[in-house]
């Protein structure tokens, strides 16, 4: 009896592990910052679950399920994005996807937490070394 039981406890901790780095990001990590009400953290989920959405629907069954890891790696997103080894369609349409999500964003946000978000933006930039200054986002 406890043989047969073995792999359903297995599932239920595959399961449980697999959900937990997307528990992890309920709340986007500027949230806290940007003092969002709950209607509008309600509203940047579901523009970010739809972004995924749409993200998943261009991918091959391989790039989906590579995609759905790095989910909970912020850390090594970027880098595991060109691992993904994307065409050139793939590419476009996965900008295309950021663009209209960063618009609908930015839509639910306040002009002052707009204004909050740029400076983060140029502060994370400038910690990296990676940003120019004055751009615009």
């Amino acid at each position: 009896m406890n043989i047969k039981l073995f792999p359903l406890l297995a599932s239920i901790a595959a399961i449980t592990l697999a959900a937990a780095p997307m528990a992890t990001f309920a709340q986007p990590p500027f949230a806290e910052e940007l003092n969002l009400t709950t209607d509008q953290q309600t509203q940047l989920e579901r523009i970010r679950d739809n972004k995924h959405s749409q993200i998943e629907q261009i991918l091959t069954p391989e790039q989906r399920e590579q995609f759905q890891e790095l989910q909970g790696q912020r850390q090594r997103h970027r880098e595991g994005m060109r691992s993904l080894n994307l065409t050139e369609a793939q590419r476009n349409q996965m900008r295309e996807i950021h663009q209209s999500a960063r618009e609908q964003m930015r839509d639910v946000l306040t002009e002052e937490q707009q204004e909050q978000m740029r400076q983060m933006r140029g502060n994370r930039r400038g910690q990296r070394g990676m940003g120019r200054p004055n751009q615009a986002q």
